[in-house]
């Protein structure tokens, strides 16, 4: 189906209006298109209010649009009418189907969990729906995926990576958070009172010391997780956070690793 956004902005108020008037309160996505350079397709509904009470939420796929300023827009979008904003597609590369072996780089896995880190910490998103785990983009190898009969099936790095993201509790909502080191990307997240916290570290370099500060002054010590091309979700012992808020502790090279915080 191929929508032009001024068509896209009259079948929401259409489709919407019809299933109100048979006493339906479904609401639409508004954008769900292409990659995530496509912002301005969804400005034409945004610009009609008549279309905004029929838009449940806002939908964008992540490939290849990773600048800040693209991302912005996705999430000034979804504040703009008060709406969740969902990644519908996730992922980096929607051609890595046609080069199987890819999913198992370590470069490609880190990369993924980078940019759903920028995407949390920029965007708010309610929600990242991978794309996809079927056969054709696993996050598994062997057991007969992509013709690979030599393995038994069995987790990739990305799985681990998206376990690991994926215990992030429902209902947490976003800290505002800054890093000073290139090569770390962060987000962090926090029940409403702030008794709990997760921070999201991507380590894309070498092994450092991390110094953490302004964690909520409930929060006296932290649980890492840690996956890399040699560990899946591991226990990475605690950290103990002083009463200034601030924890100290070393970062594995070329690792994403969370910090579970009670």
């Amino acid at each position: 189906v191929r929508q032009t956004a001024e068509e896209h902005a009259a079948f929401i108020k259409g489709l919407g209006a019809a299933l109100r008037a048979r006493g339906l309160s479904t609401r639409l996505l508004l954008g769900d298109t292409s990659d995530a350079n496509s912002f301005a397709f969804v400005d034409d509904a945004l610009d009609d209010p008549e279309t905004w009470p029929f838009i449940g939420a806002i939908s964008f796929h992540s490939w290849r649009g990773w600048e800040k300023q693209t991302l912005l827009e996705w999430y000034e979008a979804a504040d703009r009418l008060n709406v969740p904003l969902i990644v519908g597609e996730g992922s980096i590369d929607a051609a890595a189907w046609r080069y199987p072996g890819i999913f198992e780089e370590t470069h490609y896995a880190t990369e993924e969990i980078k940019l759903y880190l920028r995407i949390l910490r920029i965007c708010q998103p309610e929600s990242i729906l991978q794309w996809q785990l079927t056969a054709d983009y696993s996050p598994l190898v062997g057991g007969g995926i992509f013709g690979n009969d030599s393995l038994p099936l069995q987790p990739t790095q990305r799985f681990w990576n998206l376990k690991q993201l994926a215990q992030t509790p429902a209902g947490y909502h976003f800290l505002p958070v800054t890093c000073d080191q290139e090569e770390l990307t962060v987000a962090a997240l926090s029940d409403r009172r702030q008794r709990r916290v997760v921070v999201h570290i991507v380590n894309d370099g070498a092994a450092r010391e991390v110094v953490l500060r302004g964690l909520p002054e409930r929060v006296r010590r932290l649980r890492l997780s840690i996956t890399d091309a040699e560990r899946g979700m591991a226990d990475g012992g605690t950290v103990e956070v002083g009463e200034d808020g601030t924890a100290r502790f070393q970062v594995d090279p070329a690792c994403f690793i969370s910090l579970w915080g009670e």
